[in-house]
C-alpha cells in the first residue's frame, strides 16, 4: 500500500469499482467526467457530485451520488448518518470539530481518507483528504493545498448542536465567528493564524518570566489584533441583520441582537497592555485581545445564555447559521450546499417548517434524520454505516459500498 497522504491510488482504484455508472464522459482538464447535463446547476450553486470515503469513523467504504435538490439520509441513531455529514463538510472546507484527527479513523486503522467530486465556479473539481494520526493532507485535482484554499463557501452545516452557540462558553461563539469571517476573507485568516501564534509565544514568555520581551510581542498584537477587531466590527453589522431577519422569519417575536464584548480596544490597546500588566505578569498569560472576546447574544433586551429557552436558543442558532449561508452567497455569488443533520430531533412545527422551506429553496441539500425528510429527490437508509438506496417504498437490499 503506498505511503500515508501519497496520490492514494489504492484508494481511488477502490473508489472506481464504485462509480464505474457516473464514468462514461470524456474526462476534463482536472481528470473528473464532465456532468451530465441533467445535473449541471441552473443558478451558480456549489453541488457535491459523489462523495467516497475509506476507514472514516464506523462508514463502511462505499461511494455515493448525490442529485441536485434534497437528498435525505435516514435511519435510527448511531448508524452513521452525522458521520457522513461529518466527510462532506470536511472534504468541501477542510474543517472538523474533532479533538483529534485520529478519532476520525475508523478505529483498527492508521489511515483514512475522503474523496468528494464538487461542481463550483462552473466546472466539476476532485477533493481529497488524507487523514491519519495528528496529520490532515487536502488535495484539490492532485495539487496539495491548506484548507485555507479550499473554496470558502462550499458548505453550511446545521446540527442540533449549534444550540451550543447560545448556552456555550464564549470560545463556541468566537469559534463560530472567526471560522465565519476566515471563510469571507483569506486575509482575516491569516492575520488570524498569525496573531493566535504570536499570543501562544507571548504567553510561553510570560510563564518563562521573561517580562523584558513584551514590548516586542505587543506590538504584533497591536497590529494583528486591531485588524482583526475592525474587521469583526465590520462584518457584525451585516451578520446582525440577517440573524434578526431570520429570527423573525422563524416566529420569534422577541428581537435578536448580537453585540461584541471586547476586553480591548484598537484605540485603547497599548494603555490597556499597561494597565493589565500586574495580572497578566501573576497569572501567565495575555488577559486582553479578541482572543478573549465574546459575540453577545440577546433576545428580547436579556442574555440569551441565561435567559433563552431551549426552543429559543434552537431559533437563534438556526438563525445564525441561516445568516451564514446567506453571507457566503453574498460573498462569492453560489449558494453553498447546505447540510442539516438530526431535522427530524426539530419538534417545533415553526423550525420545522422552516427547514422543510430553507432546504427546497437552496439547489442542493443532503438532510438526515431518524425519518425521511418529506420530498426528497434521493433516499438512503442509513444501517450500521451503510447507506441502502431507497426506491418506491422499499430499501434496495444493495448497500452503496465496495469489498476492498
Amino acid at each position: 500500500m503506498p505511503t500515508f497522504l501519497c496520490p492514494l491510488a489504492f484508494f481511488h482504484r477502490a473508489v472506481h469499482k464504485i462509480q464505474g455508472a457516473i464514468r462514461s464522459r470524456p474526462a476534463g482538464k482536472s481528470g473528473c467526467p464532465y456532468l451530465p447535463l441533467s445535473f449541471a446547476p441552473t443558478i451558480p450553486s456549489v453541488l457535491l457530485r459523489s462523495l467516497s470515503t475509506l476507514n472514516y469513523r464506523n462508514l463502511v467504504p462505499a461511494s455515493l451520488a448525490f442529485p441536485a435538490g434534497v437528498s435525505a439520509v435516514w435511519g435510527p441513531n448511531g448508524a452513521g448518518k452525522t458521520n457522513l455529514l461529518e466527510a462532506a463538510y470536511l472534504a468541501l472546507t477542510g474543517l472538523s470539530d474533532a479533538p483529534r484527527l485520529e478519532q476520525l479513523v475508523t478505529q483498527g486503522h492508521h489511515e483514512g481518507h475522503i474523496r468528494a467530486e464538487v461542481w463550483q465556479g462552473g466546472g466539476l473539481s476532485v477533493l481529497e483528504v488524507g487523514l491519519g494520526k495528528g496529520r490532515k493532507s487536502i488535495k484539490a485535482d492532485g495539487v496539495r493545498v491548506r484548507s485555507n484554499d479550499l473554496p470558502s463557501g462550499s458548505a453550511v452545516w446545521i446540527r442540533p448542536e449549534d444550540s451550543d452557540l447560545v448556552y456555550g462558553p464564549p470560545s463556541n461563539r468566537r469559534r463560530y465567528l472567526d471560522e465565519l469571517l476566515s471563510r469571507l476573507s483569506p486575509r482575516y485568516a491569516q492575520s488570524l493564524q498569525r496573531y493566535e501564534r504570536a499570543v501562544s509565544q507571548r504567553n510561553a514568555a510570560l510563564k518563562s518570566g521573561e517580562h523584558w520581551a513584551m514590548p516586542v510581542w505587543e506590538e504584533t498584537l497591536i497590529s494583528l489584533g486591531s485588524e482583526i477587531m475592525n474587521v469583526r466590527r465590520r462584518a457584525l453589522t451585516r451578520l446582525s441583520e440577517l440573524s434578526a431577519e431570520a429570527n423573525t422569519d422563524l416566529g420569534s417575536a422577541k428581537r435578536l441582537v448580537l453585540e461584541l464584548t471586547e476586553t480591548t480596544s484598537p484605540e485603547h490597546y497599548r494603555t490597556d497592555f499597561v494597565r493589565v500588566a500586574a495580572e497578566e505578569h501573576a497569572r501567565g498569560t495575555t488577559v486582553i485581545g479578541p482572543h478573549r472576546d465574546d459575540l453577545r447574544l440577546t433576545l428580547g433586551g436579556l442574555p440569551a445564555g441565561d435567559y433563552a429557552s431551549r426552543g429559543e436558543a434552537r431559533t437563534i442558532a438556526l438563525s445564525l447559521r441561516k445568516a451564514e449561508l446567506e453571507l457566503l452567497h453574498e460573498r462569492y455569488g453560489e449558494m453553498p450546499l447546505l447540510l442539516i443533520d438530526d431535522f427530524s430531533a426539530e419538534l417545533d412545527p415553526a423550525r420545522r417548517q422552516f427547514l422543510l422551506g430553507l432546504a427546497a429553496r437552496v439547489p442542493q441539500a443532503i438532510v438526515t434524520g431518524t425519518e425521511a425528510f418529506p420530498g426528497a429527490a434521493r433516499r438512503w437508509l442509513a444501517d450500521s454505516g451503510s447507506f441502502l438506496p431507497v426506491l418506491d417504498s422499499a430499501p434496495n437490499t444493495q448497500p452503496a459500498t465496495v469489498d476492498l
